[in-house]
């Protein structure tokens, strides 16, 4: 992650990278100063970069990355391990990145092409035998008996999709999707704020098809 930095903070770029926790290297000014000369001497030596600048596809691939249009951000837990996910488009350009032990891995996409990347990376599973339950938080007790169906079987894993679109020159969150995956199979749940502090609350079998036209529509002017 040291070559992340590193590579983002020479090039004058923003240092945004979230969900990603990279942490300046070195104990000392002194100690920063060598490991991230190490660090660009190692991308040198890989073709990553020149003497004093990056690689271009390479600085462009940040670019879009720190400096977005269109954010997702994936967070999820299965047994002890934990996935982290941030897919950009910025700049005409599309880039995933997960995280890989200590590494960020980096992927380039086509910008309308990011979405099934990333809902492609999800484990594929069958939408869960229930129908769609839709009320308004708290709801009903029948509400909430027919809404704890869906964590009745045994869980997988769980995670949350983040959506953030840029309006105005400012990047703002357009929505959160939780999705479940279980031995029923997956459903998302959505949430809506309403007028008078209320929630309307959706619980959605699916396969992740419906992730998808979710997050293409919330940014689809992208």
């Amino acid at each position: 992650m040291t070559e992340v930095d590193t590579a983002v903070r020479r090039t004058g770029l923003p240092a945004n990278w979230h969900p990603f926790e990279i942490r300046s290297a070195g104990r000392t000014l002194a100690e920063h100063d060598r490991l991230a000369a190490e660090a660009w001497e190692s991308m040198r030596a890989r073709g990553l970069a020149g003497p004093d600048k990056l690689d271009i596809e390479v600085e462009q691939t940040l670019r879009a990355w720190t400096q977005p249009d269109v954010l997702i951000i994936v967070r999820a837990a299965e047994d002890t391990r934990q996935v982290f996910y941030r897919a950009a488009i910025g700049h005409g350009l599309g880039v995933f990145s997960e995280l890989s032990g200590a590494e960020i891995l980096f992927a380039q996409s086509r910008p309308d092409r990011l979405v099934d990347l990333l809902v492609g990376m999800l484990p594929a599973y069958p939408p869960v035998p229930l129908a769609e339950l839709t009320f308004t938080s708290p709801g009903s007790s029948r509400e909430a008996a027919l809404a704890a169906e869906f964590s009745s079987w045994p869980l997988h894993r769980y995670g949350t999709v983040e959506l953030s679109v840029r309006t105005s020159g400012t990047l703002k969150p357009t929505g959160t999707v939780t999705f479940v995956d279980n031995d029923g199979g997956r459903f998302l749940m959505f949430s809506e704020a309403l007028p008078g502090n209320e929630t309307r609350v959706t619980f959605t079998p699916s396969d992740g098809s419906h992730l998808r036209a979710w997050l293409h529509e919330r940014g689809r002017n992208h």
